[in-house]
């Protein structure tokens, strides 16, 4: 089966470098960048997620997907919360933080934007102390 590359988004708000530009992997749930895509912060900070890091997008539970799906408007954001999560580079708050301003800069509606950032407060824990044990086994 082929990869297949899909531009999710486009646009210059949050001094986006540009599209986020990804390939849908076999599995049909997970997608590698295939450019780097960076953002910059409201408060300045440059995050640059590399070309080929892979990403589930939102990681919501399928129950929820009817008003939540793992893709839509807050997928810029839900790939830096993942890489962030994946490689620790700053506090589990301020990736959450950092996930929730994202949203808002993005024009995800408050309540969903509120409901995003309280799933990942409160079950964001799992993934991680998954990724810090991963990088405590690899040191």
């Amino acid at each position: 089966m082929s990869a297949e590359t899909k531009t999710l988004f486009s646009g210059t708000a949050l001094g986006l470098s540009g599209p986020l530009r990804v390939e849908i992997l076999p599995n049909g749930m997970t997608a590698r960048l295939t450019q780097p895509f960076r953002v910059r912060t409201g408060a300045g900070r440059i995050i640059e997620v590399p070309a080929g890091f892979e990403t589930d997008f939102a990681s919501v539970p399928r129950l929820f997907w009817r008003v939540v799906p793992p893709w839509g408007r807050y997928s810029p954001a839900a790939v830096v919360h993942d890489y962030l999560y994946h490689t620790g580079k700053v506090s589990r708050l301020a990736a959450d933080r950092l996930f929730l301003e994202l949203m808002a800069a993005l024009g995800v509606p408050l309540w969903k934007r509120q409901f995003m950032y309280w799933a990942v407060r409160l079950g964001g824990w799992l993934a991680w102390n998954a990724s810090r044990k991963r990088e405590a086994e690899h040191a």
